[in-house]
C-alpha cells in the first residue's frame, strides 16, 4: 500500500530563503529515504527531531519555474521524494521518477534550467538513505547504515558517515566520500567518468580494494599488499586483513585514498 502526497510550489522571494514546501513523518528506524531530483541539489543531514523532513526552495526564472512540484510517496519500504513537472506525464514510485510523455514538449528538448528545486532533508540517524540527481549537487553528512548517492551531472559529496555501505557515484563530476566508522561488512563502491575520486577511511580499514584510472593517477594513504595484476591504469590490492570489497574507479580523473584521523 502507498499513499502520495503532491506539493505545489509557490513564489516566495529568494532572497528570503523561505521554503516553498515543507513536509514532516516519524517513521520507523526500519525504513528507506528515497530523494530524487531533476535539477537543483540535494542536502541530507541528522534530524533531531526523530522526524524526516523534507523542505524544498524553488529556483528559476520565467513561466517554467511555476512548473515545478514535489512529489512524496509513502509505501511499506518508507518514503520516496521526487521532484516534477506539472506539463510532464511523470510518475514517482519507489524506485524513482519515471517520464512517460511530455504533454507539451519532448523531455530530451526541454530546458530545465529554467525551473529547479533545491531538497534540503534532515533524517535520523540509521535510517536507510539513497539519492540520485540528474543536475545538481549531491551532499550527505552525519548518516549511519546504508548510504547510496549519485549524480549524472553534479558532485557528490558524503562527509561524517558511520556506515556498513556506501556506494557514491557521479558521471560528470567529483566524488568526495569520508567516513569515520565502519562496521559489517558491506561493498564500499566510489566511482565517476568524468572526476576525481577521493576516499577518507578508518585507519583500520580491512579492505580487498580495486584501484582504477584511465587517465589520471593512482594515490593511497594506506600501505597496500598487491593481490593481482598491476599496471598504470589499475591495482588489485589487501588493505590490512583484507574482507570488505571496496571499488574506486574513475575514466577521467585522479584516485585518491586518504587516511583518517580514528
Amino acid at each position: 500500500m502507498r499513499f502520495t502526497a503532491l506539493l505545489f510550489v509557490c513564489a516566495a522571494p529568494l532572497a528570503a530563503q523561505t521554503a516553498d514546501f515543507r513536509w514532516e513523518k516519524q517513521l520507523a528506524a526500519d525504513k528507506t529515504i528515497g530523494l530524487h531530483n531533476l535539477n537543483g541539489r540535494v542536502t541530507v543531514t541528522p534530524s533531531t527531531t526523530g522526524k524526516v523532513e523534507i523542505v524544498g526552495i524553488r529556483r528559476g526564472r520565467g513561466s517554467r519555474a511555476e512548473d515545478v512540484t514535489i512529489e512524496v510517496v509513502e509505501s511499506d519500504r518508507g518514503i520516496t521524494a521526487c521532484s516534477m513537472f506539472k506539463d510532464v506525464d511523470m510518475e514517482c514510485y519507489d524506485g524513482g521518477f519515471q517520464i512517460h510523455r511530455n504533454n507539451r514538449r519532448g523531455y530530451r528538448d526541454r530546458d530545465y534550467d529554467d525551473a529547479q528545486i533545491d531538497m534540503e532533508v534532515r533524517v535520523p540517524k540509521g535510517m536507510r538513505v539513497s539519492v540520485s540527481n540528474v543536475s545538481g549537487d549531491v551532499r550527505i553528512t552525519g548518516m549511519e547504515g546504508t548510504i547510496k548517492a549519485s549524480s549524472v551531472s553534479g558532485d557528490v559529496r558524503l562527509e561524517g558517515l558511520r556506515a556498513t555501505s556506501v556506494r557514491a557515484q557521479s558521471t560528470s563530476g567529483d566524488v568526495q566520500v569520508s567516513i569515520d566508522n565502519l562496521t559489517g561488512e558491506g561493498l564500499l563502491t566510489f566511482t565517476s567518468v568524468s572526476g576525481n575520486v577521493t576516499a577518507e577511511l578508518p585507519k583500520n580499514l580491512d579492505a580487498d580494494i580495486s584501484m582504477r584510472s584511465v587517465s589520471g593517477s593512482l594515490d593511497s594513504d594506506f600501505p597496500l599488499t598487491l593481490n593481482g595484476r598491476v599496471s598504470r591504469s589499475s591495482i588489485s590490492a589487501r588493505i590490512g586483513k583484507g574482507g570488505r570489497e571496496m571499488e574506486v574507479h574513475t575514466v577521467s580523473g585522479d584516485v585518491r585514498l586518504r587516511m583518517g584521523k580514528q
